[in-house]
């Protein structure tokens, strides 16, 4: 008797524990995964989650990761509310392609996009390289492994006729990057960034490089068969020694939450977002292009969280 007893006890602590971890996934606090520290991913959500936090009066905790792949990973396990990615991982995410292949997250749902991330292609000013496909046999930088940059680079290098194994590739993140190119180890890389993107200027002004167009014919290919990318014009002079404009590819950079999340609470969280963006350009200079009219612009297919669809739909939005 004594013996059910005790096995009536642990059952029901189970039980509680269990409530207390779904309260901790779906009450409070609501968890935020970000990026890297010296990212723009990090300190922006350190922002958004002080603001969040004291308008809302329900804790948003903002976390560092590794960026875009590993934020939805920890949503997709429970581990995360709220994330930032770019659309292509989301798309994959949601479709269960890619890294996320052997285990789709069907219930990833788009919050609102933010700014697009714009492909520099940045290549050594030699003479040698006019052109993106020129890089074939050159040393490349695709971005970090596993990063959404590396994802696209290779998209780039692809719709521009050139294979994986025609480039010496390299996997470093934008600092060492940088670095690489200033020891002349490097031909070029992708600085995959909002616009202007701090590694592209400092590349320009302080070595002989420029940015270079994308081909007509690959434009057409990224943006047809890859429906998270569209075509970006970099206006001239954005950098030094850039008098004409720079044709080139984006996605925009998103906040994605889990569709457990309430639509009361996701509503407030996109609604606290956009009526805070002068707030927010005060600290962050990316957040001057954030703007709500395009907010589900290139989603990929990827839903809308009925809270934010329900923003949209009061400022006109969404119909």
């Amino acid at each position: 008797m004594k013996g059910r007893f005790i096995i009536t006890i642990l059952l029901c602590v189970g039980l509680l524990i269990g409530c207390q971890s779904n309260a901790e996934r779906y009450g409070e606090p609501l968890i935020f995964t970000t990026g890297t520290t010296t990212g723009v991913f990090y300190s922006l959500g350190a922002g958004l989650s002080t603001l969040w936090t004291k308008e809302m009066g329900k804790r948003v905790a903002s976390q560092a990761s590794n960026g875009s792949v590993e934020n939805l990973k920890l949503m997709s396990k429970g581990e995360a509310n709220l994330a930032f990615t770019t659309v292509n991982i989301a798309y994959e995410a949601y479709n269960g392609e890619g890294t996320f292949k052997e285990k789709p997250y069907k219930e990833v749902r788009i919050l609102g996009n933010l700014y697009p991330n714009v492909s520099h292609i940045v290549a050594v000013n030699d003479g040698k390289i006019q052109s993106i496909e020129d890089l074939k046999g050159k040393s490349f930088v695709y971005g970090a492994a596993g990063s959404s940059t590396e994802m696209e680079s290779k998209l780039v290098l692809e719709a521009h006729g050139i294979a994986a194994d025609e480039v010496k590739g390299n996997y470093v993140g934008f600092t060492e990057a940088t670095d690489l190119m200033r020891n002349g180890q490097v031909h070029a890389v992708n600085i995959y960034s909002g616009v202007p993107a701090a590694a592209t200027t400092e590349l320009i002004s302080t070595l002989d490089t420029k940015v270079l167009n994308f081909s007509p014919e690959a434009i057409k290919k990224m943006t047809e068969e890859y429906p998270w990318n569209f075509e970006y014009v970099i206006e001239a002079n954005t950098y030094d020694k850039q008098p004409e404009p720079i044709i080139t590819v984006g996605q925009y950079s998103t906040i994605v939450i889990d569709e457990s999340v309430s639509e009361e609470a996701a509503y407030e969280l996109t609604k606290l977002l956009w009526e805070n963006v002068k707030e927010l350009e005060k600290s962050f200079s990316i957040a001057k292009q954030f703007d709500p009219k395009k907010a589900i612009e290139g989603t990929a297919g990827v839903p809308l969280h009925p809270g934010a669809e329900k923003y949209y739909k009061e400022i006109g939005v969404l119909e």
